[in-house]
C-alpha cells in the first residue's frame, strides 16, 4: 500500500554494451520493464537512424500480417490465441521462432531473415492464389451471365416478338396495301422482301446491375429520343463479384435499335454504366441457339469445378496461417520496439553502443544481472557496463506498481492527470471514496445488485477472459471488474438505507414517526406534527 501511495524511486543510469550484444540485452530489459530510454540523438531524423532499415523491415513484416488477416476475415476464420504475452516473453528466442518452416536457433537478425522468407513465401502464394480466383470468378461470371442472356433472349423471341409481330402486322396493313401499289406503278421488284429488309431491327444484349437499371433505361431513353424498344430480365441468382467478392443482383438487358448512330451511343453507355455485353447467334436458328447453350453449359460446370479447388486450396492455406498470426505478430511488435529503443543509442565508440535512461531503484541489480547474462552467453570480450549517473533534470518519470485491483484505479486518476514524481497518488483515496459516492448517488437494491453481479461474474470468468481475445468494450469491462463490484455493493448498502429497489419505495425497517390520525379515513390534518414513537437508542428504535 505505501508503494501505491507514492511513485516509485527512480534512477538515472548509462548502458554501455557490445554492438552484438546490443539486441539482446535489450530483449531482456525488456522482459523486466523497469527502464526507459531517453534519446540521445535528438538532431537526428527518423530517416537517420542507425537501425531505420530494421524499423522498415518489421513495418512491411507488419503490412503482410494485416494482408494474412484480411484474408481470414474473408473466410470467417479467427486468429488462434497464441497464449498470454508473459509466457511469450519468457520463451526462447528457438522456441518462439520454431514455425512452418523455421529452423529454430535464431535471434536478432536471423529471426527477422527468417520470418521475413518465411512470411514473403506465404504472401506470394496468397496472391497468386487470389489473382487466379479473381480470373476464375471472372470466367465463370462471364459464362454464367451469358448463359442467363442466352435463355432470357431465346425466351422473349419465342414469347413476346411473335406477339409484336402479330400487332404490327394488324396495326400497318393498310399502309402495306398502299407501299405494294405505290411500288407496282414504279416497276419496283418484290415489294414484300424489301420492306422485310427494311423493318429488321438489329440489337444489344447484355448485362448491368440492378442498382443501375432505372438509371441505365432513362440515359438510353434520352440518348436515343426514345427510338429504342429495351426488355429487362432478372437475373434469379446473385452474381459475385470478383474484386470484392460480394454478391451483386443483375438484369439482363436486350435494346432493338435501327440507326447505326444510335448503336455508337448504346455501346458507349453500356460501358459508361459498366455493362457487359454479349454477342448472340441469330435467334431465329433454334439449332445453333442450343448448340451454344449446352457447351457453355458444360465450360459452366468445369469452371466452377476449378474454382471450388481454388477457393479449397485458400481456405487450407489461410487456416494455417491463422494459426501462427497472432504469434508472428508479438514477434514482429517485439523485434520493432527494440530497434526503436537501439535508434536512442549513440556510437562514440567503434562496435560500443551507449544508452541512457530511467530505472527503477529496487530493480538495478536485477537490469546488471540481465546485461551482463546477454553478453557472457554470446561470449564476447568487451564487458558489458550500466552504471548510475547525475541526473539531468529534476523531474523524473512517474510509476506506480499496480495489481488486478488497483490497475482500474490508476486509469481512472490517469485520466485526469498524471501524479508528478513522488507525490502522493490520488488513486489510493479513489479506491475508497468512488465506490461509495456512486453508492450514494446510484442507491438502489435492484440496480445495484444487477452491478455487483456482473462484476463478481466478470472475476469469476478472470481466468478465462486473461487469455481470451476481447474487444475493446469488453476489455474494458474485465479491466474494471473490481471497481463495477464494489460500486455495486455500496449501491446496494445505500439502497437499503434509501429504501429503494428499482425505483420502488419500500418499508422494510418500519418507521419510528407517525402522524396522529393517520391511519384514519381523512388522514392526518394539514399542519399536524408527527410524534416519535421510541427514543433513539432504545430497544424499540
Amino acid at each position: 500500500m505505501a508503494r501505491w501511495f507514492r511513485s516509485e524511486e527512480m534512477e538515472y543510469v548509462s548502458l554501455i554494451v557490445n554492438e552484438d550484444a546490443a539486441h539482446q540485452c535489450l530483449s531482456d530489459l525488456g522482459k523486466l520493464g523497469v527502464l526507459q530510454f531517453t534519446d540521445l540523438n535528438p538532431d537526428l531524423t527518423p530517416f537517420q537512424r542507425r537501425y531505420v532499415s530494421y524499423v522498415k523491415r518489421c513495418d512491411e513484416l507488419e503490412r503482410k500480417l494485416r494482408y494474412f488477416g484480411h484474408e481470414c476475415d474473408r473466410f470467417d476464420l479467427t486468429i488462434d490465441n497464441a497464449g498470454t504475452v508473459d509466457n511469450f516473453l519468457n520463451t526462447p528466442n528457438s522456441v518462439v521462432s520454431s514455425g512452418p518452416g523455421a529452423s529454430g536457433g535464431e535471434s536478432g537478425a536471423q529471426l527477422l531473415e527468417t520470418l521475413e522468407a518465411e512470411l514473403e513465401q506465404y504472401e506470394s502464394q496468397l496472391k497468386d492464389l487470389n489473382a487466379f480466383s479473381e480470373k476464375l470468378t471472372m470466367e465463370y461470371n462471364e459464362k454464367v451471365e451469358l448463359q442467363e442472356v442466352l435463355e432470357k433472349a431465346r425466351r422473349f423471341f419465342m414469347t413476346d416478338a411473335p406477339r409484336l409481330a402479330v400487332s404490327e402486322l394488324t396495326s400497318g396493313s393498310e399502309r402495306v396495301k398502299h407501299d405494294r401499289e405505290v411500288n407496282l406503278l414504279e416497276g419496283g421488284g418484290d415489294p414484300g422482301a424489301a420492306r422485310d429488309m427494311d423493318m429488321r431491327f438489329s440489337s444489344i444484349t447484355g448485362v448491368v446491375a440492378s442498382e443501375e437499371k432505372a438509371r441505365f433505361e432513362r440515359m438510353i431513353f434520352r440518348a436515343t429520343r426514345g427510338n429504342c424498344y429495351v426488355r429487362f430480365a432478372p437475373i434469379k441468382e446473385p452474381i459475385t463479384d470478383p474484386e470484392t467478392q460480394e454478391l451483386m443482383e443483375k438484369h439482363v438487358f436486350i435494346v432493338f435499335y435501327k440507326s447505326a448512330s444510335i448503336e455508337l451511343k448504346l455501346k458507349k453507355i453500356c460501358d459508361a454504366f459498366s455493362a457487359h455485353r454479349y454477342s448472340l447467334p441469330d435467334m431465329d436458328d433454334a439449332p445453333a441457339v442450343d448448340r451454344m447453350l449446352t457447351e457453355n453449359a458444360q465450360e459452366l460446370v468445369d469452371s466452377r469445378h476449378v474454382l471450388l479447388k481454388n477457393q479449397d486450396t485458400r481456405f487450407r492455406l489461410c487456416q494455417k496461417l491463422a494459426a501462427h498470426t497472432e504469434r508472428w505478430t508479438w514477434i514482429v511488435l517485439r523485434e520493432k520496439a527494440i530497434y526503436h529503443n537501439l535508434n536512442m543509442f549513440k556510437a562514440d565508440v567503434s562496435g560500443m553502443l551507449r544508452g541512457e535512461g530511467w530505472i527503477l531503484s529496487t530493480s538495478l541489480d536485477e537490469a546488471r544481472e540481465a546485461v551482463t547474462k546477454a553478453h557472457s552467453n554470446m561470449d564476447l570480450s568487451m564487458p558489458s557496463l550500466l552504471e548510475l549517473m547525475p541526473q539531468p533534470w529534476p523531474t523524473p518519470p512517474t510509476h506506480f506498481t499496480t495489481n488486478k485491483f488497483t490497475y482500474a484505479y490508476q486509469e481512472f486518476v490517469n485520466t485526469y492527470g498524471i501524479p508528478r514524481y513522488r507525490e502522493a497518488n490520488p488513486a489510493l483515496f479513489t479506491a475508497a471514496t468512488f465506490p461509495f459516492l456512486f453508492g450514494v448517488m446510484y442507491g438502489d437494491i435492484g440496480h445495484g445488485l444487477f452491478l455487483f453481479t456482473v462484476g463478481c461474474l466478470l472475476i469469476s470468468q478472470e481466468e478465462k477472459n486473461e487469455n481470451a481475445r476481447l474487444g475493446e468494450m469488453m476489455g474494458g469491462l474485465h479491466a474494471a471488474r473490481y471497481m463495477l463490484a464494489m460500486m455495486g455493493f455500496f449501491a446496494v448498502y445505500a439502497g437499503f438505507i434509501y429504501n429503494d429497489c428499482f425505483s420502488l419505495g419500500l418499508n422494510l425497517f418500519g418507521q419510528t414517526w407517525k402522524f396522529e390520525g393517520e391511519d384514519s379515513e381523512d388522514g392526518p390534518e394539514n399542519g399536524e406534527e408527527a410524534y416519535q414513537l421510541s427514543e433513539y437508542g432504545s430497544d424499540d428504535s
